[in-house]
């Protein structure tokens, strides 16, 4: 039996293929569920001085922009979509009062579809045309 891969390893194959199928977009990762230090006394600190530069707990982990377009993907491993926090939950209705859908995908088939039907610009069909 496969191992269930970890949400960093299926954010990383999400953006490998996003190198691949969505090249001309420009993604990055908001990382508000990094790992923040070795103790709760260095984690505290370091995520109260994060808080005060504007970190947003609950954002989603990956935004993606093009051309008049965007969307806004929250990461999680295989089996566990429904798995949101408190922060993720609040964040996410906030997002879509403001018009912005945010979209919970667990694997690049998710997130290749989910990309595809917000109009990002590819030029393959399938993600599996082109891995």
């Amino acid at each position: 039996m496969k191992p269930i891969p970890t949400e960093r390893q299926t954010q990383r194959a999400i953006l490998h293929m996003m190198g691949i199928c969505f090249q001309s977009c420009l993604v990055w990762h908001i990382p508000n569920g990094a790992f923040l230090g070795d103790n709760e006394k260095a984690r505290r600190r370091t995520m109260g001085g994060l808080l005060g530069d504007g970190l947003k707990p609950g954002a989603p982990d990956l935004a993606v922009y093009w051309n008049h377009g965007h969307a806004l993907l929250e990461v999680k491993r295989p089996g566990c979509a429904k798995r949101l926090s408190p922060e993720q939950v609040k964040i996410h209705a906030q997002l879509r009062e403001m018009g912005f859908e945010p979209a919970v995908v667990t694997s690049t088939e998710e997130a290749f579809a989910f990309l595809k039907e917000r109009g990002a610009p590819t030029s393959v069909r399938e993600w599996r045309e082109a891995a």
